[in-house]
């Protein structure tokens, strides 16, 4: 009963020290595509007038002012790009950009400091 005990124990301090470990937010806030680059989240929403890409650090939104990046779309073989533009708050966005389903999208946001780069890959629903 002592190594049960013991064992029970063990088991819930790893649980316990492996939620605390994890970064980044993995629930969607914005209704779209959840990924993880570090202690970054980024959130990819596609509608059909465009995209946006919505960017948090550590739980906390990091501010689109000032940085800038783009989305690699590859459907069907074929790769197109679209800039993404600081939409206010933590949004950036691709106006106009067609996301097919069944798209693989790189999702790249260039940081302030104009050398570190925080990106994702998404891939789209079925079409």
């Amino acid at each position: 009963m002592k190594k049960f005990a013991n064992l029970l124990l063990l088991s819930a301090m790893l649980l316990a020290f492996n939620t605390a470990q994890a970064h980044g937010n993995t629930k969607p806030e914005h209704g779209g595509l959840i990924q993880i680059d570090g202690d970054m989240s980024l959130e990819l929403v596609v509608g059909k007038d465009g995209a946006e890409l919505y960017v948090v650090d550590d739980d906390d939104e990091l501010p689109s002012d000032g940085l800038s990046g783009k989305l690699t779309i590859t459907s069907k073989g074929a790769k197109s790009e679209a800039l993404l533009k600081p939409a206010g708050g933590n949004k950036f966005e691709a106006k106009g950009v067609k996301i097919p389903a069944g798209s693989k999208v790189i999702a790249s946001v260039i940081l302030k400091d104009k050398a570190s780069k925080v990106s994702a890959s998404f891939a789209t629903g079925n079409p």
